[in-house]
């Protein structure tokens, strides 16, 4: 009598090269997704360094109605000069570095105090979001 000759079920599965086909699609899909994502947040930034440096203008423009002269300082918004009419804080620390955690640099203008934040690749100059941020732009 013959034996039956078990034939080996079909393997039910992926072989390698499918599943490393549906890995590097999946790969390309994060990184296209990952580079919007970054564009984003380097925009929010941007944009959150350009409302910083706009209410610092307001803040000293309060100092100055309150003190009867300018701030020497981005710190004199946040810390009593010992003026006897400071009535601050007139910021939350905070508010004293950029969003890339730089602090925010203060410089006189022709009537006016100016605030500028150096962008994202924090130094003078730039383009787009490398650019400078300033209250008076």
């Amino acid at each position: 009598m013959k034996h039956p000759i078990h034939h080996r079920k079909e393997a039910r599965g992926f072989s390698l090269i499918e599943v490393l086909v549906v890995m590097a699609i999946l790969a390309t899909i994060m990184a296209l997704v990952a580079k919007n994502v970054f564009k984003g947040k380097e925009k929010a930034n941007w944009q959150a360094a350009k409302i910083q440096v706009g209410k610092l203008e307001q803040a000293a423009q309060e100092f100055y109605l309150d003190t009867g002269h300018l701030p020497n300082s981005p710190e004199d918004l946040v810390r009593d000069t010992g003026d006897s009419m400071w009535s601050g804080p007139y910021v939350k620390e905070k508010m004293l570095k950029d969003p890339w955690g730089q602090p925010i640099t203060m410089r006189e203008g022709d009537s006016e105090i100016i605030f500028c934040s150096y962008g994202k690749d924090k130094s003078p100059g730039g383009s787009k979001y490398d650019a400078d941020v300033c209250s008076n732009e």
